[in-house]
């Protein structure tokens, strides 16, 4: 988005007030005993499924009471301990509260008594926070574990018939609360998820009277606003577009299962996520690290695309999400051309501006470093900035704005926001290959320079050449502070990657694992290999490398010098090269 106006801030305060005074309507006894009025629903077979694929091992862990969540692992002698003792972290009790880990218990098949330990947790948690909680009843945790209960039903709601009344007489007044706050909880992603979790729960539960109407309607209306024409979310993250997938497919599904009337919208906006989703999938099954995203479940995303779009070449321009794709047969390169996404769309959101990610059939070589849900809070700002991508940075400063403090994150959150308009983005293609330009002005306004990037990749997809040029825009007044301005242009590597820069500085060895060589080359320099970190495959971070050109610009240069221009090569290596 570009810098917050004052409408902006009053629609924040606005909203701020609206929540706080909803949170103590909500801790009202009266609102309790009003809203959560009614008879327990009743669960119909066949049983709500997740769609997502579950570690029977984390499932091993939890079992014996060893929880890793946001990356922190914390023991619980009983099951009680889980719900009584202090946790962690914030993000861990979040974690915890969304049950989404019933699935990891579930699939841990050796345990005889899964079953068992999934019904205390769910009863534990019940006595403790069952009449209401704030943290826990947030709606965005909510919605996740009214999902993971009803995922687990073969565990929860079958055996004996009192617990299993308790049970879904509690899930009742979740879904109730939810019901209620689905208008007036925070617009975005947190909305979206819970008109997913009602309409999932109104297909298959008897009781709550209009519940899948209501709950379908608020579906459309969340999608049309966050689905692009291109088949991307408006937050430009295509995990975000993958679990939305994912979830509208298991609706479906349910839809189908119990001879309800699927509405027209569901499979039109599937149709359009299907084909975006293939477009951020790299060729080994990965999605591209963009926008607060990580490598996704690969095996669930296998399965919900269809063969058209897995064995047909993904198309090359996604407009409205502002990235392009260069594919050959060997070998696939995704560009970020956009900026930052719109309003609280962009809390989450990575100052990558101009990064690329590549990889090949077999591995991938050049990437971002992502984000996962699963890490510790303090991964999360430094993943956000423009370092942790493969682009260019001056002087160690973000192209988007990413305030950490003051009145724009008070009433905006940790929104993303660029200072100067959208970047320019061309292609071009000829019989040797595919060349992509882009250009962002976001260096404009505070060093006077604009950072122009040019990529390139030959029809085999076995050379890849860029051109990294700081330019100091025509008709701009010239700076009157000569000092060279510092930058660096940065290429993460895949972990998997190893790398070996020569005594000459001049070049660097890549060598992924079973897989040919390649040499990165450059003009610029100085070039070295430094430390990096690849977040997006979750808890524990996995150590990597990057490599580094250093320089430092003519604040009036205009894009040609050596001062201001780097141009550079990754080729795989051939006999004889």
């Amino acid at each position: 988005m570009s810098k917050p106006s004052l409408a902006d801030y009053f629609q924040g305060a606005v909203l701020r007030v609206r929540q706080a005074a909803s949170d103590e309507c909500h801790a009202m006894p009266i609102y309790r005993s009003v809203v959560f009025s009614g008879s327990a629903p009743l669960l119909q077979k066949p049983w709500p499924t997740r769609p997502f694929t579950p570690d029977s091992a984390l499932g091993e862990e939890i079992a014996g009471g060893l929880f890793t969540l946001a990356g922190k692992r914390l023991f619980f002698s009983n099951i009680s301990d889980a719900w009584t003792k202090p946790t962690p972290s914030r993000a861990f009790a979040s974690s915890l509260h969304r049950f989404c880990w019933l699935q990891d218990l579930a699939a841990f098949e050796a345990h005889e008594g899964i079953a068992e330990i999934a019904r205390n947790h769910v009863d534990t948690w019940i006595g403790q926070y069952g009449r209401w909680n704030r943290f826990a009843w947030n709606p965005a945790i909510t919605a996740e574990r009214c999902l993971a209960w009803l995922g687990a039903s073969q565990f929860l709601f079958s055996g004996d018939a009192v617990a299993t009344s308790t049970r879904l007489d509690s899930l009742g007044k979740q879904l109730r609360h939810l019901k209620s706050v689905a208008s007036v909880c925070q617009a975005g992603e947190t909305r979206l998820w819970v008109a997913i979790a009602l309409s999932s729960a109104g297909t298959c539960l008897f009781g709550m009277r209009g519940l899948q109407k209501t709950s379908l309607t608020l579906l459309e209306k969340e999608l049309a606003q966050q689905i692009l024409s291109d088949g991307g979310h408006i937050s430009r993250n295509p995990e975000t577009a993958s679990r939305i997938l994912l979830e509208l497919e298991t609706l479906r599904k349910l839809l189908d299962q119990h001879k309800a009337i699927e509405p027209p919208f569901l499979a039109k906006i599937i149709q359009k996520l299907q084909p975006f989703v293939g477009f951020c999938t790299l060729m080994n099954g990965d999605l591209a690290l963009f926008n607060g995203g990580g490598v996704g479940d690969k095996t669930a995303i296998r399965r919900a695309l269809p063969a058209t779009v897995k064995n047909e070449t993904p198309f090359l321009l996604a407009p409205h999400s502002r990235y392009q794709r260069l594919q050959t047969r060997r070998s696939v390169l995704l560009f970020d051309c956009g900026g930052a996404p719109d309003g609280l769309y962009s809390q989450d959101a990575h100052a990558g501006g101009l990064s690329f990610v590549f990889g090949t059939r077999a591995e991938n070589l050049i990437v971002n470093c992502g984000w996962s849900n699963g890490l510790g809070a303090q991964w999360r700002a430094p993943s956000r900035t423009s370092a942790a991508h493969s682009t260019l940075v001056i002087d160690d400063v973000s192209s988007s704005r990413i305030p950490v403090k003051g009145l724009t994150t008070s009433l905006l959150g940790p929104i993303l926001f660029d200072r100067e308009e959208p970047m320019t983005a061309r292609r071009t293609e000829d019989d040797g290959g595919v060349w992509l330009s882009a250009s962002h002005r976001e260096y404009v306004g505070r060093y006077g320079l604009q950072h122009n990037r040019r990529l390139y990749l030959n029809r085999e997809g076995t050379d890849l050449r860029g051109e990294d040029c700081l330019e100091h825009p025509v008709g701009m007044e010239k700076s009157r502070d000569l000092q060279p301005i510092p930058f660096t242009v940065r290429f993460h590597l895949h972990p998997e990657v190893r790398a070996s820069i020569s005594r000459s500085a001049s070049d660097v060895l890549l060598l992924p694992p079973g897989g040919k060589g390649w040499r990165f080359r450059t003009d610029a320099g100085p070039l070295s290999l430094e430390p990096s970190v690849y977040l997006g495959e979750g808890a524990p971070p996995r150590r990597s490398l990057q490599i580094v050109i250093s320089g430092a610009a003519d604040p009036n240069g205009i894009g040609q010098e050596p001062s201001n221009r780097v141009r550079w090569s990754l080729r795989q290596i051939t006999p004889g090269t």
